[in-house]
């Protein structure tokens, strides 16, 4: 990626978010092949879990031996299960995961920093849900917006979960309302891959003009 203007010599963050099933994380591989640095949060969040470790050990001390895997690692799909039923499970969850993905985070963007990249995304679903707006931590924010059944869809197609799972987890989350009043910039994801694509572009552009900077050449 070229160089671009950075603030105070750290990349410019910019924060990209959605439901789950949007196409969210089609757009990120979307502006990563690009050339941006994009950070996926979920995929540290997943790795606390999946790998023996301090995370796994603290996780099965607070939920139970009953979601240990044979492998060590935590039995993810039920513990989901759990906290999406269950605030003060999920909560506690959030406070397992949530420290050890920040340092993970920050080890990436010094990384950007010293290879002098002046953009980096933060890919994550719950962007919003943790009050973290456009203002001190992102210089901007886009969200990806798709039609509630497509999303099921997706997710009971794409991922081999059943509906119920798909409701409970958008009942989790902020919804498209609350998506398009905070986002500074909106992708719809409501034709085919080639379409989404284009929007995708479009939509990272004016972010970046907006800002005086311009996508990698």
């Amino acid at each position: 990626m070229e160089r671009t203007a950075t603030r105070e010599g750290s990349p410019v963050r910019l924060g990209l978010t959605g439901g789950i099933g949007a196409g969210k994380s089609t757009v990120a591989a979307i502006w990563r092949e690009r050339g941006l640095r994009v950070i996926d949060l979920d995929a540290h969040s997943r790795a606390v879990l999946d790998v023996p470790g301090a995370g796994v050990e603290e996780a099965i001390a607070r939920f139970g031996e009953e979601y240990r895997q044979d492998s060590g690692t935590v039995d993810r799909a039920a513990l989901a299960r759990l906290v999406f039923a269950d605030p003060d499970a999920r909560a506690d969850l959030e406070a397992i995961v949530l420290g050890r993905v920040d340092e993970a985070v920050a080890a990436e963007e010094e990384q950007a920093r010293e290879a002098g990249e002046g953009v980096v995304v933060h890919d994550s679903p719950l962007l919003l849900e943790k009050r973290h707006d456009a203002g001190d931590r992102y210089a901007a924010v886009v969200a990806v917006l798709a039609r509630r059944d497509d999303r099921i869809d997706r997710v009971v197609r794409d991922r081999g979960r059943d509906r119920a799972y798909a409701e409970s987890v958008m009942a989790a989350q902020v919804s498209d309302l609350e998506r398009i009043r905070r986002a500074d910039r909106l992708v719809l994801n409501t034709g085919d891959e080639q379409v989404l694509r284009g929007r995708a572009l479009h939509a990272l552009a004016t972010v970046l003009a907006e800002l005086g900077l311009q996508l990698p050449s």
